[in-house]
């Protein structure tokens, strides 16, 4: 059974499901919500009666990344394994969904967050929107899949300076870029996103679920096993000194100081 939980928002009219994090202002992930949107995608990809999911964003985002009062947890390997663990549960139960879901971005979608949008089939962006992985300035990088996600959607010289970098795009500059597949003015967003879900969830149900598998089929074997490999060096990132001053310099609000040699 699909239901709302402390964390999201979950609604349907018809067939139509639309959920948001329950999160405001900034909707950041913990690991309480991770493990709940990967519950989430389940049941839907086991409610036949589910056409097409809308993810809403709050006021003020969509998702503006992790909740990085968990970062030093994960100083622990063992909590790193898991906190990996449970966010490689929830972008695969998104990623193999048939159902196709449309992300609704308003505000940050950030980190995490645009990882999780990038794992929807279809983005439409209001002009508000600011997408970026800047984990790199945390001295890490997104563990939840969005290299490959990313490097799919863009190819690879255009993610890789977007992951070094750190940037953060504006609206326009995502769909010039590819990482969005519309842009609209903030207050058409929802009608724009409901339109184009009642267009899909009007179609034969078997078919666009086979459609999704047969577009998707090959990349969802190499995406796992991506994964595999990332969750190794997930781990890994987090006993490595630029993981732990990124988090110092972030909670002291100043420049962080590499270390540019581990010899």
């Amino acid at each position: 059974m699909i239901e709302n939980s402390t964390t999201l928002k979950v609604r349907k009219n018809g067939g139509i499901l639309r959920c948001s994090i329950n999160k405001p202002p900034l909707n950041l992930l913990t690991q309480v919500i991770r493990a709940e949107l990967g519950t989430l995608f389940n049941a839907v990809k086991s409610d036949a009666t589910v056409r097409c999911v809308i993810w809403e964003s709050g006021e003020q985002a969509f998702c503006a990344g992790a909740d990085l009062k968990e970062f030093s947890d994960r100083f622990d390997p063992n909590v790193a394994l898991a906190h990996g663990k449970n966010a490689h549960r929830m972008i695969l139960a998104l990623m193999e969904l048939d159902t196709p879901v449309i992300a609704s971005l308003r505000g940050a979608c950030m980190g995490g967050g645009l990882e999780l949008a990038l794992a929807c089939t279809y983005r439409i962006a209001g002009k508000s929107a600011r997408l970026g992985l800047p984990e790199v300035n945390r001295g890490v990088w997104p563990g939840t899949g969005g290299v490959a996600l990313l490097t799919r959607l863009i190819g690879p010289s255009a993610s890789k300076r977007l992951l070094y970098t750190g940037e953060v795009l504006n609206a326009q500059e995502a769909l010039a870029l590819g990482i969005v597949d519309e842009v609209v003015e903030d207050e058409l967003l929802d009608a724009r996103t409901q339109e184009l879900a009642f267009q899909i969830a009007q179609q034969p149900a078997a078919s666009i679920r086979t459609l999704t598998e047969l577009a998707d089929h090959r990349y969802r074997d190499e995406f796992r096993e991506h994964l595999k490999f990332e969750l190794e060096r997930f781990v890994q990132a987090y006993q490595l000194p630029d993981a732990h001053e990124g988090y110092r310099a972030f909670f002291e609000k100043r420049v962080p100081c590499w270390q540019q040699d581990y010899d």
